[in-house]
């Protein structure tokens, strides 16, 4: 099953202290007449191990873990307990991490299925599988992306792309040729930047006003549900949190289905006060089973302190926020009042999304945050950020320029955008600011454009921004499957730390993989 006389491990590459501590890591053999697609997503994955060593990512992930792990220790006695299987733990989380997001943001229960059957995922993510199969479990996935913290997941991302553009001063005797930190012939251009912004779409229902409502009541009565299961019960009507979630069900379907009427404004009206009424009761049971829970915890359950805190915290949740929907469903639909939209109940598991207005023909309105993003001519990814609040692309502007030059470490010599981020001012700013950057943003006049146009770099500048377009959907559609399933933007942000240094890892494969190409053929013609 495995190949035991080779290894990609590059001990010279490794701190002495650490690489004594690596799991026997076999490649394994490659399948006899393997189809084209196994073939190239062996050759990516096995471009990628190469591309991180070769960067020194591992290492230094894990010196940064293991600094706060020794600032923690009251003594050198206490850091060096379990510090083997710590080590271990930690390369194996990053790597985990890396594939997880290479794979699309899989579920953690398909990622753990993965890392128990397939010898290439073990293999990549440092899994021991020569004795035994010590694959991590689905809880433990989902805990491997908080190791980490945003400071070392940003550092990361700087440091691949830093060394993506450093110069090719190493002789490689295998390639034959002199490379670069990342192995490449032709080090990447950074200092040019194409921006551009979305809407990161979350895993919500439609807002529709009396939709608040319903999800208020359906996640007390899940709550009490749990409540009871672990043996708190109060009275309650036959059947319980069961029986009255049929029959908030049987509620919404009749608001949904009441549109189709012909007295449907009369219809909605009368079931609304239904459902306002139900809400009131559901409200009545979560209080009720809240109180038993925070006084008989100790005597009638298994449950800790900190399993009862969290669904304490979660009923407090909803209960504040029930009052705020039941008004807003009554200003809608009986009070025939318009809301605004800063008052407006959106969804009561993301408090920080916004209203988007988009005006595209697919997405009128969408509902999300404001995602700005900036790459380079080859595609990598060299700024991006997810807003809280929603502003003009042209307000984002010098906040991502600044950013930008940071995470590459040197200045930028081209920005490009489209319209949304053409202002006088701004311009104006600019230039005074970052005399050394051109400035090819689209311009709203249209005789500005005419004149600009006349220039062929600007013209090569604008075409190749359509790209950008095909990146955003790669980024969303692709990597995040069109929404992201993360509850919360500080999760949000996570993901999107994850996914971007994935997305980098392979484009920077990509262009190994086509100078390989390149080399190929220029020896078959050379022959």
């Amino acid at each position: 099953m495995f190949e035991t006389n080779q290894t990609t491990i590059r001990h010279h590459l490794l701190p002495m202290s650490y690489s004594h501590f690596l799991p026997f890591r076999p490649v394994p053999f490659f399948p006899f007449n393997a189809c084209k697609d196994y073939r190239d997503h062996r050759e990516d994955l096995e471009t990628i191990d190469d591309i991180i060593i070769r960067s020194g990512l591992d290492d230094f992930m894990l010196q940064r873990v293991l600094d706060r792990r020794r600032d923690a220790a009251s003594d050198n006695k206490e850091h060096e307990r379990g510090l083997e299987a710590h080590i271990r733990h930690v390369r194996t989380s990053f790597r985990v991490n890396i594939l997880r997001t290479y794979y699309h943001l899989e579920s953690v229960r398909k990622m753990a299925i993965r890392l128990g059957d397939s010898p290439l995922d073990q293999w990549f993510c440092f899994v021991e599988n020569f004795d035994q199969i010590k694959a991590p479990a689905k809880s433990s996935i989902d805990r491997f992306k908080n190791i980490f913290t945003e400071a070392d997941r940003q550092a990361a991302f700087q440091m691949l792309l830093q060394k993506g553009a450093s110069s090719p001063d190493c002789y490689d005797q295998d390639l034959e040729s002199a490379v670069n930190l990342l192995g490449l012939e032709m080090p990447v251009n950074l200092l040019e930047a194409w921006y551009d912004s979305t809407c990161m779409s979350v895993n919500i229902h439609f807002p529709v006003d009396w939709v608040q409502l319903g999800d208020c009541c359906r996640s007390l009565l899940k709550a009490v549900r749990t409540i009871r299961k672990h043996g708190i019960k109060n009275r309650m009507p036959k059947g319980g949190s069961d029986y009255l979630l049929h029959e908030l069900n049987q509620l919404l379907i009749a608001l949904g289905n009441a549109r189709r009427r012909v007295d449907s404004k009369k219809l909605r009206k009368k079931v609304l006060r239904k459902l306002k009424k139900f809400s009131n009761k559901c409200a009545h049971h979560a209080r009720q089973h809240k109180e038993l829970l925070q006084k008989e915890r100790e005597r009638l359950t298994e449950l800790s302190e900190a399993q009862a805190d969290l669904i304490i915290q979660r009923l407090d949740k909803v209960l504040e926020l029930l009052p705020l929907a039941r008004e807003q469903a009554h200003e809608r639909i009986i009070g025939e009042r318009r809301v605004p939209t800063a008052d407006k109940i959106l969804s009561i598991h993301e408090p920080d999304i916004n209203v988007i207005v988009r005006g595209k023909s697919g997405a009128e309105v969408e509902y999300g945050n404001q995602l700005t993003i900036g790459e380079n001519r080859d595609g990598l990814v060299t700024f991006y950020e997810l807003y809280k609040d929603v502003k003009n692309d042209s307000n984002r502007l010098i906040d991502a320029i600044d950013k930008t030059q940071q995470n590459i470490g040197d200045l930028l010599d081209l920005i490009v955008g489209d319209r949304g981020y053409s202002d006088q001012k701004l311009d104006l700013k600019i230039e005074q600011e970052y005399p050394n950057i051109i400035n090819h943003i689209c311009p709203k006049s249209t005789t500005e454009m005419n004149e600009k146009k006349q220039e062929a770099v600007f013209r090569d500048s604008q075409k190749r921004r359509a790209s950008t377009e095909a990146r955003i959907a790669i980024l969303t559609n692709n990597y995040q499957r069109g929404r992201s399933l993360s509850k919360g933007i500080d999760s949000q942000r996570v993901e999107l730390d994850w996914v971007m240094l994935t997305h980098n890892l392979r484009v920077f494969s990509r262009l190994r993989r086509a100078e390989a190409t390149a080399r190929k053929e220029r020896k078959k013609a050379a022959a």
